[in-house]
Protein backbone atom coordinates (compact mmCIF):
# COMPACT_ATOMS: atom_id res chain seq x y z
CA UNK A 1 0.00 0.00 0.00
CA UNK A 2 1.42 3.41 -1.01
CA UNK A 3 1.18 6.19 1.56
CA UNK A 4 -0.39 9.01 -0.47
CA UNK A 5 -0.20 11.60 2.28
CA UNK A 6 2.10 14.53 1.49
CA UNK A 7 3.60 16.01 4.71
CA UNK A 8 1.48 18.97 5.81
CA UNK A 9 4.36 20.64 7.61
CA UNK A 10 8.11 20.36 7.65
CA UNK A 11 10.03 18.48 10.35
CA UNK A 12 13.32 19.30 12.07
CA UNK A 13 16.46 18.17 10.26
CA UNK A 14 17.47 15.86 13.10
CA UNK A 15 14.07 14.17 13.08
CA UNK A 16 14.09 13.64 9.33
CA UNK A 17 17.58 12.15 9.35
CA UNK A 18 16.81 9.98 12.37
CA UNK A 19 13.82 8.49 10.54
CA UNK A 20 16.01 7.67 7.57
CA UNK A 21 18.62 6.05 9.80
CA UNK A 22 15.95 3.93 11.51
CA UNK A 23 14.53 2.79 8.17
CA UNK A 24 17.96 2.04 6.77
CA UNK A 25 18.95 0.05 9.85
CA UNK A 26 15.77 -2.03 9.61
CA UNK A 27 17.04 -3.42 6.28
CA UNK A 28 19.98 -5.80 5.88
CA UNK A 29 23.36 -4.18 5.29
CA UNK A 30 24.31 -3.61 1.65
CA UNK A 31 27.51 -5.63 1.98
CA UNK A 32 28.87 -8.20 4.40
CA UNK A 33 30.72 -11.49 4.89
CA UNK A 34 27.61 -13.60 4.21
CA UNK A 35 26.30 -11.59 1.26
CA UNK A 36 27.14 -13.10 -2.14
CA UNK A 37 24.73 -11.23 -4.38
CA UNK A 38 25.23 -8.36 -6.81
CA UNK A 39 24.96 -4.80 -5.67
CA UNK A 40 27.53 -4.85 -2.89
CA UNK A 41 30.86 -4.39 -4.72
CA UNK A 42 32.63 -3.53 -1.50
CA UNK A 43 36.23 -2.42 -2.00
CA UNK A 44 37.20 -1.73 1.62
CA UNK A 45 36.37 0.95 4.17
CA UNK A 46 39.11 3.26 2.92
CA UNK A 47 37.92 2.99 -0.69
CA UNK A 48 34.33 3.56 0.40
CA UNK A 49 35.26 6.72 2.28
CA UNK A 50 37.11 8.12 -0.74
CA UNK A 51 34.15 7.32 -3.01
CA UNK A 52 31.59 8.87 -0.66
CA UNK A 53 33.64 11.98 0.12
CA UNK A 54 34.31 12.66 -3.56
CA UNK A 55 30.67 12.12 -4.49
CA UNK A 56 29.52 14.66 -1.90
CA UNK A 57 31.83 17.31 -3.36
CA UNK A 58 29.97 17.14 -6.68
CA UNK A 59 26.56 15.87 -5.58
CA UNK A 60 24.77 19.12 -6.49
CA UNK A 61 26.59 19.78 -9.76
CA UNK A 62 24.41 19.03 -12.77
CA UNK A 63 26.51 17.12 -15.30
CA UNK A 64 24.11 18.17 -18.07
CA UNK A 65 25.63 21.66 -17.94
CA UNK A 66 29.25 20.58 -17.55
CA UNK A 67 30.36 21.88 -20.95
CA UNK A 68 28.70 25.24 -20.32
CA UNK A 69 29.58 25.92 -16.68
CA UNK A 70 32.00 23.37 -15.22
CA UNK A 71 35.17 22.89 -17.29
CA UNK A 72 36.82 21.04 -14.39
CA UNK A 73 34.00 18.49 -14.47
CA UNK A 74 34.49 18.02 -18.21
CA UNK A 75 38.16 17.37 -17.48
CA UNK A 76 37.26 14.72 -14.87
CA UNK A 77 35.08 12.83 -17.34
CA UNK A 78 37.70 12.99 -20.08
CA UNK A 79 40.29 11.69 -17.65
CA UNK A 80 38.06 8.76 -16.64
CA UNK A 81 37.30 7.87 -20.26
CA UNK A 82 40.97 8.16 -21.19
CA UNK A 83 41.96 5.85 -18.34
CA UNK A 84 39.36 3.27 -19.42
CA UNK A 85 40.51 3.45 -23.03
CA UNK A 86 44.08 2.81 -21.90
CA UNK A 87 42.88 -0.13 -19.82
CA UNK A 88 41.09 -1.60 -22.85
CA UNK A 89 43.77 -0.91 -25.46
CA UNK A 90 41.80 1.81 -27.20
CA UNK A 91 43.44 3.22 -30.34
CA UNK A 92 44.21 6.92 -30.72
CA UNK A 93 40.91 7.31 -32.57
CA UNK A 94 38.82 5.93 -29.69
CA UNK A 95 36.36 7.87 -27.55
CA UNK A 96 33.52 7.41 -25.12
CA UNK A 97 31.07 8.86 -22.63
CA UNK A 98 29.97 8.22 -19.08
CA UNK A 99 26.46 6.88 -18.44
CA UNK A 100 24.29 6.22 -15.40
CA UNK A 101 24.84 2.45 -15.43
CA UNK A 102 25.29 -0.69 -17.47
CA UNK A 103 21.75 -0.76 -18.81
CA UNK A 104 22.08 2.76 -20.21
CA UNK A 105 25.43 1.80 -21.73
CA UNK A 106 23.80 -1.17 -23.47
CA UNK A 107 20.83 0.92 -24.64
CA UNK A 108 23.19 3.49 -26.13
CA UNK A 109 25.32 0.80 -27.80
CA UNK A 110 22.26 -0.67 -29.51
CA UNK A 111 20.92 2.76 -30.50
CA UNK A 112 24.29 3.78 -31.91
CA UNK A 113 24.56 0.54 -33.87
CA UNK A 114 21.04 1.06 -35.23
CA UNK A 115 21.74 4.59 -36.44
CA UNK A 116 25.17 3.63 -37.75
CA UNK A 117 23.62 0.81 -39.76
CA UNK A 118 20.87 3.07 -41.11
CA UNK A 119 23.58 5.41 -42.38
CA UNK A 120 26.25 2.95 -43.47
CA UNK A 121 24.50 -0.31 -44.40
CA UNK A 122 20.68 -0.12 -44.44
CA UNK A 123 18.86 -3.45 -44.11
CA UNK A 124 15.72 -4.48 -46.01
CA UNK A 125 13.56 -5.14 -42.94
CA UNK A 126 13.46 -4.64 -39.18
CA UNK A 127 17.06 -4.44 -37.91
CA UNK A 128 18.11 -7.41 -35.77
CA UNK A 129 20.73 -7.96 -33.09
CA UNK A 130 22.07 -11.44 -32.34
CA UNK A 131 22.43 -12.08 -28.61
CA UNK A 132 23.92 -15.16 -26.89
CA UNK A 133 21.66 -16.76 -24.30
CA UNK A 134 23.77 -15.65 -21.33
CA UNK A 135 24.05 -12.00 -22.41
CA UNK A 136 22.39 -9.30 -20.31
CA UNK A 137 18.63 -8.63 -20.80
CA UNK A 138 19.49 -4.97 -21.39
CA UNK A 139 20.02 -5.86 -25.06
CA UNK A 140 16.46 -7.17 -25.32
CA UNK A 141 15.18 -4.10 -23.47
CA UNK A 142 16.99 -1.90 -25.98
CA UNK A 143 15.53 -3.80 -28.92
CA UNK A 144 12.06 -3.56 -27.38
CA UNK A 145 12.32 0.19 -26.87
CA UNK A 146 13.77 0.88 -30.30
CA UNK A 147 11.58 -1.31 -32.46
CA UNK A 148 14.34 -3.79 -33.27
CA UNK A 149 14.36 -7.58 -33.09
CA UNK A 150 16.59 -9.34 -30.58
CA UNK A 151 17.48 -12.84 -31.73
CA UNK A 152 18.53 -14.58 -28.49
CA UNK A 153 20.34 -17.89 -28.97
CA UNK A 154 20.61 -21.12 -26.98
CA UNK A 155 23.58 -21.63 -24.68
CA UNK A 156 26.50 -23.73 -25.88
CA UNK A 157 27.75 -26.63 -23.81
CA UNK A 158 30.72 -24.76 -22.28
CA UNK A 159 28.56 -21.81 -21.18
CA UNK A 160 30.21 -19.47 -23.68
CA UNK A 161 28.65 -18.02 -26.82
CA UNK A 162 29.00 -20.34 -29.78
CA UNK A 163 30.46 -18.45 -32.80
CA UNK A 164 29.05 -21.01 -35.23
CA UNK A 165 25.59 -20.57 -33.75
CA UNK A 166 25.98 -16.79 -33.98
CA UNK A 167 27.09 -17.01 -37.60
CA UNK A 168 24.12 -19.20 -38.51
CA UNK A 169 21.75 -16.67 -36.91
CA UNK A 170 23.10 -13.70 -38.85
CA UNK A 171 20.75 -12.74 -41.67
CA UNK A 172 20.11 -9.94 -44.11
CA UNK A 173 18.64 -7.73 -41.37
CA UNK A 174 21.35 -8.30 -38.75
CA UNK A 175 23.22 -5.15 -37.72
CA UNK A 176 24.90 -6.16 -34.44
CA UNK A 177 26.42 -9.12 -32.62
CA UNK A 178 27.12 -9.23 -28.89
CA UNK A 179 29.74 -10.78 -26.61
CA UNK A 180 30.12 -10.76 -22.82
CA UNK A 181 33.34 -10.38 -20.83
CA UNK A 182 32.21 -12.16 -18.73
CA UNK A 183 28.52 -13.10 -18.76
CA UNK A 184 26.47 -12.44 -15.64
CA UNK A 185 25.06 -15.98 -15.15
CA UNK A 186 28.25 -18.01 -15.55
CA UNK A 187 31.13 -15.57 -15.18
CA UNK A 188 32.86 -16.84 -18.33
CA UNK A 189 34.09 -14.68 -21.19
CA UNK A 190 32.79 -15.30 -24.69
CA UNK A 191 35.22 -15.99 -27.58
CA UNK A 192 35.44 -12.33 -28.55
CA UNK A 193 38.08 -12.91 -31.24
CA UNK A 194 35.80 -15.25 -33.17
CA UNK A 195 32.72 -13.07 -32.68
CA UNK A 196 34.58 -9.92 -33.73
CA UNK A 197 35.91 -11.71 -36.82
CA UNK A 198 32.34 -12.62 -37.73
CA UNK A 199 31.31 -8.99 -37.29
CA UNK A 200 34.21 -7.75 -39.38
CA UNK A 201 33.54 -10.21 -42.19
CA UNK A 202 29.80 -9.48 -42.26
CA UNK A 203 30.24 -5.71 -41.68
CA UNK A 204 28.34 -5.78 -38.38
CA UNK A 205 28.65 -3.78 -35.17
CA UNK A 206 30.36 -5.84 -32.44
CA UNK A 207 29.66 -4.84 -28.84
CA UNK A 208 31.51 -6.35 -25.88
CA UNK A 209 29.65 -6.09 -22.59
CA UNK A 210 32.44 -5.82 -20.00
CA UNK A 211 30.22 -4.27 -17.35
CA UNK A 212 31.09 -7.07 -14.93
CA UNK A 213 34.67 -7.79 -15.95
CA UNK A 214 36.01 -4.41 -16.98
CA UNK A 215 37.77 -3.68 -13.71
CA UNK A 216 38.84 -7.29 -13.13
CA UNK A 217 40.05 -8.88 -16.38
CA UNK A 218 42.75 -6.33 -17.33
CA UNK A 219 44.30 -6.45 -13.86
CA UNK A 220 43.98 -10.23 -13.73
CA UNK A 221 45.99 -10.40 -16.95
CA UNK A 222 48.62 -8.10 -15.43
CA UNK A 223 48.84 -10.56 -12.53
CA UNK A 224 49.71 -13.34 -14.96
CA UNK A 225 46.27 -14.92 -15.17
CA UNK A 226 45.20 -16.37 -18.51
CA UNK A 227 42.45 -14.07 -19.74
CA UNK A 228 40.73 -14.36 -23.14
CA UNK A 229 41.25 -11.40 -25.48
CA UNK A 230 38.18 -9.19 -25.29
CA UNK A 231 39.00 -5.50 -25.76
CA UNK A 232 39.94 -3.06 -28.54
CA UNK A 233 43.13 -5.02 -29.20
CA UNK A 234 40.78 -7.45 -30.96
CA UNK A 235 40.20 -6.34 -34.55
CA UNK A 236 36.47 -5.93 -35.14
CA UNK A 237 35.35 -4.82 -31.65
CA UNK A 238 33.33 -1.62 -32.16
CA UNK A 239 32.22 -0.73 -28.63
CA UNK A 240 32.70 -1.79 -25.02
CA UNK A 241 30.56 -1.13 -21.95
CA UNK A 242 32.14 -1.08 -18.48
CA UNK A 243 30.56 -0.36 -15.10
CA UNK A 244 32.86 1.70 -12.91
CA UNK A 245 30.38 1.38 -10.04
CA UNK A 246 30.89 -2.39 -9.86
CA UNK A 247 34.44 -3.52 -9.16
CA UNK A 248 35.74 -0.09 -10.06
CA UNK A 249 34.22 0.79 -6.64
CA UNK A 250 32.72 4.16 -7.61
CA UNK A 251 29.37 5.16 -6.12
CA UNK A 252 26.23 4.24 -8.06
CA UNK A 253 25.66 5.05 -10.84
CA UNK A 254 28.50 5.50 -13.27
CA UNK A 255 29.31 3.36 -16.28
CA UNK A 256 30.99 4.07 -19.60
CA UNK A 257 30.29 3.34 -23.25
CA UNK A 258 33.58 3.26 -25.16
CA UNK A 259 33.82 3.52 -28.94
CA UNK A 260 36.62 2.21 -31.12
CA UNK A 261 36.28 5.38 -33.20
CA UNK A 262 35.16 8.61 -31.52
CA UNK A 263 33.59 9.70 -34.81
CA UNK A 264 30.89 7.08 -34.21
CA UNK A 265 29.48 9.29 -31.45
CA UNK A 266 27.52 11.20 -34.09
CA UNK A 267 25.26 8.13 -34.29
CA UNK A 268 24.96 8.03 -30.48
CA UNK A 269 24.20 11.69 -29.89
CA UNK A 270 20.61 12.95 -29.87
CA UNK A 271 20.12 16.54 -30.98
CA UNK A 272 16.94 18.60 -31.34
CA UNK A 273 16.43 22.32 -31.99
CA UNK A 274 12.81 22.65 -33.15
CA UNK A 275 11.59 24.38 -29.99
CA UNK A 276 11.89 27.88 -28.50
CA UNK A 277 14.95 27.21 -26.30
CA UNK A 278 17.39 26.30 -29.08
CA UNK A 279 19.68 23.31 -29.45
CA UNK A 280 19.25 20.38 -27.07
CA UNK A 281 22.00 17.78 -27.52
CA UNK A 282 23.11 14.87 -25.34
CA UNK A 283 25.40 11.89 -25.85
CA UNK A 284 23.46 9.85 -23.28
CA UNK A 285 19.86 9.06 -22.43
CA UNK A 286 19.81 11.15 -19.26
CA UNK A 287 19.24 14.86 -19.10
CA UNK A 288 20.01 16.31 -15.70
CA UNK A 289 22.17 14.04 -13.55
CA UNK A 290 24.32 14.49 -10.51
CA UNK A 291 28.06 14.70 -11.10
CA UNK A 292 28.64 12.83 -7.83
CA UNK A 293 29.21 9.52 -9.59
CA UNK A 294 31.74 11.08 -11.94
CA UNK A 295 33.71 12.58 -9.05
CA UNK A 296 33.53 9.29 -7.18
CA UNK A 297 34.87 7.32 -10.16
CA UNK A 298 37.73 9.75 -10.70
CA UNK A 299 38.66 9.76 -7.02
CA UNK A 300 38.69 5.98 -6.56
CA UNK A 301 40.67 5.41 -9.76
CA UNK A 302 43.30 7.90 -8.61
CA UNK A 303 43.25 6.60 -5.03
CA UNK A 304 43.86 2.97 -6.02
CA UNK A 305 45.75 3.32 -9.29
CA UNK A 306 46.88 0.26 -11.21
CA UNK A 307 48.79 -1.09 -8.22
CA UNK A 308 45.81 -0.81 -5.89
CA UNK A 309 43.38 -2.44 -8.31
CA UNK A 310 45.83 -5.28 -8.88
CA UNK A 311 46.00 -5.91 -5.13
CA UNK A 312 42.21 -6.01 -4.80
CA UNK A 313 41.79 -8.25 -7.86
CA UNK A 314 44.50 -10.61 -6.59
CA UNK A 315 42.65 -10.93 -3.28
CA UNK A 316 39.31 -11.65 -4.95
CA UNK A 317 40.72 -14.12 -7.48
CA UNK A 318 42.53 -15.99 -4.72
CA UNK A 319 39.22 -16.29 -2.86
CA UNK A 320 37.49 -17.40 -6.06
CA UNK A 321 40.07 -20.14 -6.63
CA UNK A 322 39.62 -21.44 -3.07
CA UNK A 323 35.85 -21.34 -3.54
CA UNK A 324 35.97 -23.27 -6.81
CA UNK A 325 38.40 -25.87 -5.46
CA UNK A 326 36.22 -26.31 -2.38
CA UNK A 327 33.02 -26.71 -4.40
CA UNK A 328 34.62 -29.29 -6.68
CA UNK A 329 35.69 -31.29 -3.61
CA UNK A 330 32.09 -31.62 -2.35
CA UNK A 331 30.49 -34.81 -3.63
CA UNK A 332 27.86 -34.11 -6.29
CA UNK A 333 28.59 -30.38 -6.72
CA UNK A 334 30.42 -28.63 -9.54
CA UNK A 335 31.04 -25.18 -10.99
CA UNK A 336 29.49 -24.28 -14.34
CA UNK A 337 32.14 -23.43 -16.91
CA UNK A 338 35.50 -21.85 -16.09
CA UNK A 339 34.87 -18.45 -14.46
CA UNK A 340 37.22 -15.64 -15.47
CA UNK A 341 36.32 -13.01 -12.88
CA UNK A 342 34.30 -12.95 -9.65
CA UNK A 343 31.04 -14.68 -10.62
CA UNK A 344 30.60 -18.37 -9.81
CA UNK A 345 27.62 -20.66 -10.48
CA UNK A 346 27.29 -23.87 -8.40
CA UNK A 347 25.26 -26.76 -9.85
CA UNK A 348 24.66 -30.45 -9.24
CA UNK A 349 23.61 -33.52 -11.19
CA UNK A 350 22.92 -35.47 -7.98
CA UNK A 351 21.02 -33.22 -5.57
CA UNK A 352 18.49 -30.41 -5.82
CA UNK A 353 20.90 -27.48 -5.75
CA UNK A 354 18.19 -24.91 -5.06
CA UNK A 355 17.14 -26.94 -2.01
CA UNK A 356 20.79 -26.77 -0.94
CA UNK A 357 20.58 -22.99 -1.30
CA UNK A 358 17.48 -22.98 0.93
CA UNK A 359 19.55 -24.49 3.73
CA UNK A 360 22.29 -21.92 3.08
CA UNK A 361 19.72 -19.14 3.41
CA UNK A 362 18.56 -20.57 6.75
CA UNK A 363 22.15 -20.19 7.97
CA UNK A 364 22.31 -16.56 6.91
CA UNK A 365 24.04 -16.88 3.54
CA UNK A 366 22.55 -14.77 0.75
CA UNK A 367 23.26 -15.78 -2.83
CA UNK A 368 21.40 -15.62 -6.11
CA UNK A 369 19.93 -18.44 -8.17
CA UNK A 370 19.96 -19.46 -11.81
CA UNK A 371 17.02 -21.28 -13.35
CA UNK A 372 18.64 -22.68 -16.53
CA UNK A 373 20.40 -24.78 -15.44
CA UNK A 374 19.45 -24.63 -11.74
CA UNK A 375 22.40 -23.23 -9.81
CA UNK A 376 23.46 -21.13 -6.85
CA UNK A 377 24.84 -17.84 -8.15
CA UNK A 378 27.64 -16.16 -6.20
CA UNK A 379 29.36 -12.77 -6.41
CA UNK A 380 32.72 -12.24 -4.74
CA UNK A 381 34.03 -8.99 -3.33
CA UNK A 382 36.28 -7.93 -0.47
CA UNK A 383 33.53 -8.30 2.13
CA UNK A 384 32.77 -11.96 1.48
CA UNK A 385 36.23 -13.10 0.34
CA UNK A 386 37.08 -13.64 4.00
CA UNK A 387 34.21 -16.13 4.41
CA UNK A 388 35.09 -18.81 1.86
CA UNK A 389 36.05 -21.54 4.37
CA UNK A 390 32.89 -21.02 6.44
CA UNK A 391 30.71 -20.94 3.32
CA UNK A 392 32.20 -24.21 2.05
CA UNK A 393 31.66 -25.97 5.39
CA UNK A 394 28.00 -25.00 5.40
CA UNK A 395 27.63 -25.84 1.69
CA UNK A 396 28.95 -29.37 2.23
CA UNK A 397 26.62 -29.89 5.17
CA UNK A 398 23.63 -28.51 3.24
CA UNK A 399 24.34 -30.82 0.31
CA UNK A 400 24.50 -33.80 2.66
CA UNK A 401 21.19 -32.88 4.26
CA UNK A 402 19.45 -32.58 0.89
CA UNK A 403 20.98 -35.90 -0.19
CA UNK A 404 19.53 -37.42 2.97
CA UNK A 405 16.07 -36.18 2.04
CA UNK A 406 15.83 -33.14 4.34
CA UNK A 407 14.28 -29.89 3.14
CA UNK A 408 14.53 -26.36 4.48
CA UNK A 409 11.59 -24.00 4.85
CA UNK A 410 10.04 -22.51 1.69
CA UNK A 411 11.51 -19.25 0.34
CA UNK A 412 10.23 -16.46 -1.85
CA UNK A 413 10.97 -16.79 -5.56
CA UNK A 414 14.41 -15.50 -6.56
CA UNK A 415 14.54 -12.64 -9.06
CA UNK A 416 17.40 -10.72 -10.63
CA UNK A 417 15.89 -7.35 -9.80
CA UNK A 418 12.68 -5.72 -8.70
Amino acid sequence: MINKRFPAEGSPRESVLAQLVNQRDADPTWYGPRLFIGGSYYGGDDVLRVANDASRLYQNHNALYAAKRFPALVSLEKNIIGACLELFNGPDSAGGNLTSGGTESLLLAVMTARDWAADQRPVPGIPEIVVPEAAHPGFDKAAHLMGLKAHRLQQSTDYRADPAQLAAAVGDNTIMVVASAPSYPFGVTDPVKDIARLARDRKLWCHVDACHGGFVLPFARQLGRTIPDFDFAVDGVTSISVDIHKLGYANKGVSALLLQDAALERHQRYSFDDWPAGLYSTAGLSGSRSAGGTASAWAVMHYLGVTGYREVVAEILSARDRLIDGIESIAGLHVLGEPDAYLVAVASDQVDILAVDDFMAERGWTGGQLKRPPAIHLFLDRSNAISIDAYLRDLADAANRVRAGDRAGPRAAQVYTR
